[in-house]
């Protein structure tokens, strides 16, 4: 019988991949099981997304900085509180936990979360790669279970671990629910929702994943054909200044906004003509999926790994190759000012049930009661 849960999480940042879990644990939460939350560093950024969690969450802050530094703390508090399952997320804080749960000596079922291609958002090589494999191939088949976010993470998975354990499924992330619908309600105010601009509007982290240099060029392109059209690129991070200086550079700093990061980018769809996802690589993009979701049209490169699977092979919204700036001109254009595509809202309706909360908290329940 489940009842005393651990998410274990590196931090408590403005990444979807903590806003997941978050989501997760609080729903579990709220069906009564006992959740734990363990994180590494709430200091500073790290705790953005603390007012998400719930207040029937127990945080368990190990205050350890560094995810490597966790593996005594977490040790002892798997021996002191015996849960029934640990859920870790993120390649490094799933090593971690395997170590901590082998010298623990604990029954505790591990679950671990698999959440971007490694083969693209990993940059090692000789011996860093050699250690890394190394020890994915000795903690990961301890795991009951490791879910992948995608098909195409789980395939990039197997193949750059040269992984050999039948453990591996996909399970989509809950990025849909109740909550999210009311959201998208909240009204926004921004000086380029005039009425008369056409708003193209990117949610992401400014890093190099996202490619937002890519698609500030591309746009660049569009307006110089249109020059009703508008971005807004909404995120922060450690690339804002390269970003400022190309929108600068093009001379569009009257045309481009980089707002910053805004907890509800959601409210913003309904005032745009166009969401797109430039990124380079990625596990499973939740804001594509949330902005599908939305009804907003969407252009996004087909990188690896989600946006394929998401859109349903260019079934549901246009797809480019990654940093074809021409491509990503032209399908702009043709997404506002030409003909978009057209599907049956039945087909629409099925398939994107699959990224519904209910529906992926069936499947993690299923899995963690299985597993245990």
């Amino acid at each position: 019988m489940l009842n005393k849960v651990m998410f274990f999480l590196p931090s408590l940042g403005g990444g979807g991949a903590e806003r997941t879990v978050i989501q997760l644990a609080n729903s579990f939460a709220e069906q009564g099981l006992n959740i734990h939350l363990g994180v590494c560093d709430v200091t500073g950024d790290k705790a953005k997304l603390l007012p998400e969690v719930s207040p029937k969450i127990q945080l368990v802050n190990f205050n350890c900085g560094r995810v490597m530094n966790s593996i005594t703390p977490l040790k002892m508090k798997l021996k002191a509180e015996q849960y029934d399952c640990l859920v870790a997320t993120q390649t490094h804080t799933n090593i971690v936990a395997g170590i901590a749960k082998k010298l623990a000596g604990v029954q505790t079922a591990l679950i671990f979360r698999e959440v971007s291609t490694p083969s693209k958002n990993l940059k090692l090589q000789g011996l860093a790669k050699f250690v890394l494999k190394t020890l994915v191939n000795w903690t990961y088949p301890m795991a009951q279970q490791v879910v992948c976010v995608s098909k195409g993470v789980e395939t990039d998975f197997r193949e750059y671990y040269s992984y050999k354990k039948n453990n591996l499924s996909t399970i989509y992330n809950p990025v849909l629910d109740d909550a999210y619908f009311e959201k998208l309600k909240v009204p926004v105010t921004h000086r380029f929702f005039d009425g008369h601009n056409k708003v193209i509007l990117a949610v992401g982290r400014l890093t190099e994943a996202k490619n937002f240099g890519f698609l500030i060029r591309s746009f660049k392109a569009l307006h110089d054909q249109h020059s009703e059209t508008r971005l807004i690129i909404l995120g922060e991070g450690e690339l804002r200044t390269e970003f400022e200086a190309l929108v600068s550079d093009l001379g569009l700093k009257d045309v481009v906004d980089l707002p910053g990061f805004d907890a509800n980018p959601y409210a913003y769809f309904k005032y745009a003509s166009l969401f797109v996802l430039s990124s380079n690589w990625e596990g499973l993009p939740g804001v594509l999926i949330q902005a599908l979701a939305s009804k907003v049209k969407v252009v996004s490169t087909n990188c690896p790994s989600g946006p394929m699977e998401i859109l349903d092979h260019a079934k549901f919204g246009l797809l480019v190759e990654c940093n074809d700036q021409a491509g990503l001109t032209q399908a702009m254009q043709q997404a506002i000012f030409a003909d978009y595509i057209h599907y049956a809202e039945a087909d629409f309706e099925a398939h994107i049930q699959q990224f519904h909360k209910a529906t992926v908290l069936k499947q993690y329940l299923n899995m963690m009661e299985s597993a245990t």
